[in-house]
């Protein structure tokens, strides 16, 4: 018979009382109640955010649920530089970037973020923001749009894009130069990326045609890892490492949010608006937003927020 140390490797505790903190994933048998438990991901939901005072979408984004940053984006046929920070209620206009562009990649702080790459046409372009304003600073190796990064604006990594094609490239970047790394194992564009620094990274999803794919930077090579559900690209993300994160809306037309453990991608509450090639961040899966889109309504922000973990009692019969 199979049981749950020959899955797990560990035997169940045995617990008079339910433990005060449970982490999910955590599975315990208590010995008063008689039944055993465990401990779930915790209800998360989408509520309405300020708006921002510019709609856009295919924009950059850094930072966090209540001190985000977007910069850039496309607004109809018009290219924007326009930058907006965010502190958890409402979007105040800063100083706007250098250059006007649009599908490029983003990420760091709201305090210290980093824009690369974009298009239209396709740049090597690349600008810091230092909390007050954007300066150009050494640019990527090879120019592209469409592309993801992830990471701090002193180490970082971008990855995937276009640049006359399809592209599997990626670059890292120390706070000075990009240096050209391992390519993904699959190239795409429209992709998202999440990670904290240019060694923990996840490269996921994309098009041209709807990707599934997940990668994992390790800061020497990309690995394949369990695929999304539901295959998108221009979704926005949110993370705190390649071990915790998320990604919501995308195209076409999905308003799917999904959760990643470290391990695999579960399926949460659904965005109540269409997000296509909006903007996301967060520092974590408990609180992240996402916010403009390429439909109606263009300027909507959503919040999420999940709690950290719910008991469950499982059925045993």
């Amino acid at each position: 018979m199979t049981t749950y140390k020959n899955i797990k490797g560990i035997e169940i505790k045995y617990l008079s009382a339910d433990p005060p903190a449970p982490k999910a994933g955590q599975v315990w048998y208590n010995s008063t109640s008689k039944v055993v438990k465990g401990a779930i991901n915790g209800l998360g939901a989408w509520a309405s955010g300020g708006a921002l005072n510019l709609g856009r979408d295919s924009a950059g984004g850094a930072g966090t649920q209540t001190a985000g940053l977007i910069f850039g984006g496309v607004d109809g046929p018009a290219y924007r530089n326009e930058t907006e920070a965010y502190n958890g209620s409402s979007w105040t206009e800063v100083n706007n970037l250098n250059g006007t562009r649009s599908i490029l990649a983003g990420f760091g702080l709201s305090t210290a973020a980093l824009a690369a790459g974009g298009g239209e046409p396709v740049s090597n372009a690349v600008e810091l923001w230092d909390g007050t304003s954007w300066t150009e600073t050494t640019e990527i190796n090879t120019a592209r749009r469409y592309l993801a990064g992830a990471g701090r604006q002193t180490t970082g990594i971008i990855f995937g894009g276009n640049t006359t094609a399809v592209s599997a490239l990626a670059e890292s970047w120390n706070g000075s130069a990009w240096t050209e790394v391992g390519d993904l194992n699959t190239a795409r564009q429209s992709l998202s990326g999440t990670g904290n620094s240019n060694s923990n990274a996840l490269a996921v999803g994309g098009t041209v045609s709807p990707k599934q794919q997940t990668e994992l930077w390790d800061g020497s090579s990309w690995t394949e890892v369990n695929d999304l559900n539901n295959g998108r690209g221009e979704m926005g993300a949110s993370s705190v490492s390649s071990t915790d994160a998320m990604v919501m809306g995308g195209a076409p037309n999905i308003r799917h949010t999904e959760i990643w453990n470290g391990t695999g991608w579960t399926e949460v509450a659904n965005l109540a608006n269409k997000h296509d090639a909006g903007t996301g961040f967060g520092n974590s899966t408990s609180l992240a937003l996402i916010t403009g889109s390429n439909a109606a309504p263009r300027d909507v922000t959503e919040e999420w927020t999940l709690t950290d973990s719910t008991t469950k009692t499982f059925d045993t019969d």
